[in-house]
């Protein structure tokens, strides 16, 4: 049996300009784990003002770049949420969005953190991930 290699192997996956890459696999052992910039509610060039809007559009980017890299939401471990001016209504109308997408009993750790801004005017939500799938 020959022994594993135990260097790690990075691949970057659509890169956003020369600023940030969207999502970096780390694979090791057989297994790879990717690390997903946060997604923003913008759909195309468009970004609604409509706040479970945003959360659907950001949601469906995330699936995107999951898929990009041969993965899927039920492969997230880790999820961290930033929410524009953080409230009750926001954080119900976002949980609402959010069972849509990972409907499984068994949850991926989660952080949901109020900010009083994003990068670009307008956002009001940002989702980042960390999943984990066999090589």
């Amino acid at each position: 049996m020959a022994a594993e290699s135990s260097s790690l192997e990075k691949e970057f996956i659509n890169p956003a300009g020369s600023s940030f890459t969207n999502v970096v696999t780390v694979s090791n052992g057989g297994v790879k784990t990717l690390y997903i910039s946060g997604q923003v509610g913008f759909s195309g060039n468009q970004l609604p003002d409509d706040f479970s809007q945003q959360v659907e559009n950001a949601f469906s980017n995330l699936r995107q770049q999951l898929e990009d890299a041969g993965a899927e939401l039920s492969d997230i471990v880790k999820t961290n949420v930033y929410i524009v001016d953080l409230d009750r209504e926001k954080v119900a109308a976002y949980s609402a969005v959010r069972a849509t997408h990972f409907p499984q009993q068994d949850q991926s750790a989660s952080t949901m953190v109020g900010v009083t801004a994003l990068a670009f005017p307008g956002l009001a939500v940002e989702i980042e991930a960390v999943a984990v799938v066999e090589d």
